[in-house]
C-alpha cells in the first residue's frame, strides 16, 4: 500500500509538472526587446513629446495570459509583476528618442490607449504554440489641442513548439507583440509627419541653409 501511496504521488507531481502546475498562479516579468533600431529623423531634435497611456482592456485586464490543461481549458491566471500599460508608454518613448525626438512638457501630446495585451495558448496534439496580441490606438495633438493624427497598432507574436503553458512562455509570445506593434507605429510615416509638423517656426528645416 505504501509503494502504491508513493507511485501515486510521484505519477500526480509529474502531471504537475507537465502541466505547468496548471492550478498556480504564475508571476512574471515583462520587458520591451526591440527588434532593430530605428533610424534618426530629420528635425525629430526639434520636437518634444509628452506620452500618456490608459488601459482600455475590456477582457483579461488582470492578466497577460492563462494556463490550460491538455484539454485546454483554462485554468489559473499568468500575471505581469510590471505594469504593461506603462510598459507600452515607456516603449513608445524609447522609439520616439531613438528617432531623435525629444520628451517632455509643452510640445505636442501623444495619448495611447492599451486595448489588448494577452497571450492565448493553443494545444495542439504533440505541442502547443503560445499566440499573443498587443493592440494600442494612439492619438497626436499639438499644443493648442488640436488633434493631427489617430491610428490603430496590432502586433503579433507566436512562440511555437511550447510544451508548458506557462508564464515563461506566455511572457516570450507578448514581448514578441509588442516589439511588433511598437515597429508598427515607429516605422508609420503618417505618425512621423504628424510629430515632425508640431516643430516650432522658428526651428530650422532640415536640408535648408539658413538664410536661403
Amino acid at each position: 500500500m505504501y509503494r502504491q501511496m508513493r507511485a501515486a504521488i510521484a505519477a500526480l507531481s509529474a502531471v504537475c509538472l507537465l502541466a505547468a502546475c496548471a492550478l498556480s498562479e504564475d508571476k512574471v516579468p515583462v520587458d520591451y526587446v526591440p527588434a532593430s533600431t530605428p533610424a534618426a529623423l530629420p528635425g525629430a531634435e526639434n520636437v518634444t513629446l509628452s506620452l500618456t497611456a490608459t488601459d482600455r482592456r475590456v477582457q483579461y485586464a488582470d492578466r497577460i495570459g492563462t494556463k490550460k490543461n491538455g484539454y485546454g481549458m483554462e485554468m489559473a491566471r499568468i500575471v505581469a509583476t510590471n505594469d504593461v500599460v506603462d510598459l507600452v508608454r515607456r516603449s513608445l518613448e524609447q522609439e520616439f528618442k531613438a528617432q531623435g525626438f525629444r520628451i517632455g512638457e509643452g510640445g505636442a501630446a501623444v495619448a495611447i490607449e492599451v486595448q489588448n495585451f494577452y497571450n492565448n495558448f493553443k494545444v495542439g496534439l504533440v505541442s502547443g504554440i503560445a499566440a499573443a496580441e498587443v493592440n494600442f490606438s494612439l492619438k497626436v495633438r499639438d499644443a493648442a489641442g488640436t488633434l493631427l493624427y489617430q491610428q490603430f497598432y496590432a502586433g503579433t507574436g507566436a512562440v511555437e513548439g511550447v510544451m508548458l503553458a506557462s508564464g515563461t512562455n506566455a511572457k516570450a509570445g507578448v514581448e514578441k507583440a509588442l516589439a511588433a506593434a511598437i515597429r508598427m507605429a515607429g516605422d508609420d510615416v503618417e505618425l512621423q509627419k504628424a510629430l515632425l509638423s508640431t516643430r516650432p517656426r522658428s526651428a530650422p528645416v532640415p536640408g535648408r541653409r539658413v538664410g536661403s
